[in-house]
């Protein structure tokens, strides 16, 4: 080693911690998932669709990694309570929760019944809340815990024709606010990571409704829509411990596109 040089790199090392990701079998969470898993964190795949879980988990195990799939409904405490248990049997602990799961209806919301924004709060919100709650006892007993919730820049903003999603998101923005000051003794931290638009297969009826990516790139500085790794890479950070004195705050992954101090 000469004078100014290092020898070492920096890494983003999860190596013995366990991590749940809800929502993922696809988009944002199974890259999410995938992310956490190169940096040597065990997973849990929790999502409705059991097959898409089953198939992340299969590409981790694949790449010498360990996970496990679980069909999970983030609407149902229960559903909820039964995934941490899973974690807990197959990994020994819970270390990092990342609450990807959301659905959201495109429509004016003159148009929406109250069938469509019941589900859009009940999976975005009271699954946050649900999955929260599920892992806290664990987390809280350990005394160590990573809690990222996406949020959405539509939760910050607003969105025309996401009204309820982005409502849902506001919430779980401020969730992420309180709980955080509720937990933080426990060395317990939650934060929250909003996307702009993100090219995933759940958007993509968005964006051809907004006349394609190529268009709506043109509103961000960076001039493209953010891909999955984008996003994947911000929550890695904030459920590592390069974060660990960092807690409710949201931090916008969003090409530039919202500038919110």
């Amino acid at each position: 080693m000469t004078d100014g040089e290092f020898t070492m790199a920096v890494n983003i090392d999860l190596v013995g911690k366990s991590a749940i990701v809800t929502g993922g079998g696809r988009g944002i969470g199974r890259e999410t998932a995938l992310l956490l898993a190169q940096a040597g964190a065990c997973l849990t795949i929790a999502d409705l669709d059991e097959t898409s879980a089953k198939s992340v988990a299969d590409e981790i195990q694949s790449k010498g990694g360990r996970a496990i799939a679980f069909k999970t409904d983030v609407t149902s405490a229960e559903s909820t309570q039964a995934m941490a248990r899973a974690a807990l049997d197959a990994h020994g602990r819970i270390d990092i929760l990342v609450n990807n799961a959301a659905v959201w209806t495109t429509k004016l919301f003159k148009d929406m019944t109250p069938q469509d924004y019941e589900r859009d709060i009940r999976v975005t919100l009271f699954g946050t809340l649900n999955s929260s709650r599920a892992v806290l006892d664990a987390m809280t007993a350990q005394k160590y815990g990573r809690i990222v919730n996406l949020i959405s820049d539509a939760g910050r903003i607003g969105e025309p024709y996401l009204s309820v999603y982005s409502a849902a998101k506001g919430g779980v923005a401020a969730f992420t606010k309180a709980f955080a000051k509720e937990v933080g003794r426990f060395n317990i931290t939650v934060n929250g990571v909003a996307p702009g638009i993100c090219n995933t297969p759940g958007a993509q009826g968005f964006i051809e409704g907004a006349g394609g990516a190529e268009k709506l790139a043109k509103a961000y500085p960076l001039r493209r829509l953010a891909e999955p790794i984008d996003i994947a890479n911000v929550i890695l950070f904030l459920a590592s411990d390069m974060s660990a004195y960092m807690t409710g705050q949201i931090f916008s992954a969003s090409g530039g596109y919202t500038t919110i101090g």
